[in-house]
């Protein structure tokens, strides 16, 4: 009986033409890392510091319920995805080729970027049905990270993968960065008298209306279409199984034939996939042990990224240009920790660098829940008043939160790449799109833990410093299982 989830294995012949070759900076290896370049905007710009502070604050209406609301959409994507993403990784190994349903899945979030011109809280798109848009992206986002993952093997040599990996992600930073710099000094600055700021807008739009922000949508819609050509143009798709997509969702959907001609029950087939899940922990113990450790961290990561900015924008009281200045900066040290996690994983090994990583983030975290709009560590430094005169971050509060973007978005975007390459570092090869759809659920995709742990504390707390606080504990429980991983620098096949 074929195995729920079995992924085929690769033919001799298949596997001599999947040799790989090309460093991080051959035609492969950088169409790979445009990808992200292309996808990345979408979620600087619209998950985090566009306009997620914009849905919390104008169309929920602020405070606890908008940062309860914001992890709550994130939360639904990461339910459904977490419960399809496997699914789709095993289809992809048995069909081989990625980038047709790749191209549907940004398609999908193409049209739905483009609908967010028209959110608004008296509509068209209202709350309910700008959460549910959003949802949909998000699960989007998530599957062709899976299939875009499941491609890292094939795009250098096995030694060039840590740094394509960092390229990839640097790549997505810097690009976000440049275009965060234009929405800031091109939409949102113009005609605000300060020194720096031009006397017009670069696209008239209406502040009053918060047409900037919404513009983002469209915007980040018509740079994916454009940014992400080179990729389909350029980069090698899997080799094909001799299955269509058709053949290969059947074949893991409703399996095999029972003799007598008929489909498996629902039973067989659960019966099926708990014995898959049993084999996949026996043979391969330390891959799964880190799947298990990355849905930890990893969700605690997402919900940091995520809900940060919303967490200053509803407790200290940030304006929309404060965030975009906090998230240039974040978004541009980022693009830093990209190389600084390729760097940590060749030194270090991937999982000695991790351990660093998700520490550091753990300790950072602490110290900036500590701030409030009045005070520093837990009360102990007054901080509410003004330090100078500035419109933006005048108070040594501000400044201080501000300051600690800088090392947390270096240690998330090391630890991110430094977590995809540890999957390549440790999973089978020949099963490599199966573990990415698992991969998927160890927190890349399957969002909803740490979002859904600090809309819930918030909600029963009504503190939001509370509800960040459940951040931390993932941190720290995902180290501890990440410790008891087994991978030596070289790699193995857990």
């Amino acid at each position: 009986m074929t195995e729920l989830l079995a992924a085929a294995p690769l033919t001799e012949n298949a596997a001599k033409q999947a040799a790989v070759s090309g460093g991080p900076f051959g035609i492969k290896g950088l169409a790979w890392a445009i990808f992200e370049g292309a996808r990345n905007p979408y979620y600087n710009l619209i998950v985090i510091y566009i306009f997620a502070p914009y849905f919390a604050e104008v169309m929920v209406g602020g405070g606890e319920l908008g940062l309860t609301l914001s992890g709550l959409t994130i939360t639904m994507a990461g339910i459904v995805t977490a419960l399809t993403a496997p699914f789709l990784g095993v289809v992809a190994d048995k069909a081989g080729r990625r980038k047709p349903l790749i191209a549907v899945f940004m398609a999908v979030m193409v049209v739905c970027s483009f609908a967010l011109w028209w959110a608004r809280p008296e509509g068209p798109l209202t709350m309910w049905p700008t959460m549910f848009v959003l949802a949909i992206a998000y699960c989007c986002y998530g599957y062709s990270e899976v299939l875009h993952n499941a491609m890292l093997p094939t795009a250098g040599r096995p030694n060039a993968l840590p740094i394509i990996s960092g390229l990839g992600l640097s790549m997505g930073n810097i690009l976000s960065v440049g275009i965060l710099i234009f929405f800031l000094f091109g939409l949102l600055l113009p005609g605000s008298g300060l020194p720096f700021a031009a006397d017009e807008q670069l696209i008239a739009l209406d502040l009053a209306t918060n047409e900037p922000q919404r513009f983002a949508g469209p915007f980040v819609a018509v740079w994916m279409a454009v940014m992400l050509i080179p990729f389909f143009v350029f980069m090698p798709d899997g080799l094909s199984k001799g299955l269509s997509w058709k053949q290969a969702a059947g074949d893991v959907f409703k399996g095999e034939d029972r003799h007598d001609g008929n489909p498996q029950s629902f039973l067989q087939r659960a019966i099926v996939f708990r014995d898959y899940l049993v084999k996949l922990f026996r043979d391969h113990p330390h891959t799964m042990r880190f799947l298990i450790a990355r849905t930890i961290y990893a969700d605690a990561m997402a919900a940091l990224l995520t809900l940060g900015a919303v967490f200053a924008k509803t407790f200290l009281g940030w304006s929309g240009v404060e965030i975009l200045f906090y998230g240039i900066t974040g978004v541009l040290f980022g693009a830093v920790g990209g190389f600084v996690g390729g760097f940590l994983d060749r030194v270090l090994g991937p999982k000695l660098a991790l351990v660093w990583e998700i520490s550091v983030l753990t300790v950072l975290l602490l110290v900036q829940l500590s701030i409030t709009p009045e005070a520093l560590l837990f009360g102990l430094i007054p901080s509410g008043t003004p330090i100078w005169s500035s419109p933006f971050f005048d108070t040594l509060s501000d400044v201080t939160y501000f300051l600690f973007v800088i090392p947390v978005a270096i240690a998330v975007v090391a630890s991110i790449s430094s977590s995809r390459y540890m999957l390549v570092h440790i999973a089978p090869h020949d099963r490599i799109g199966e573990f990415f759809g698992l991969y998927a659920i160890a927190g890349t995709v399957t969002v909803w833990m740490g979002p859904g742990l600090v809309s819930l504390l918030t909600w029963l707390t009504g503190n939001q410093r509370i509800g960040m606080g459940g951040i931390g504990f993932m941190f720290l429980l995902g180290l501890i299982i990440l410790w008891k991983v087994h991978a030596p620098k070289r790699g193995f096949d857990a």
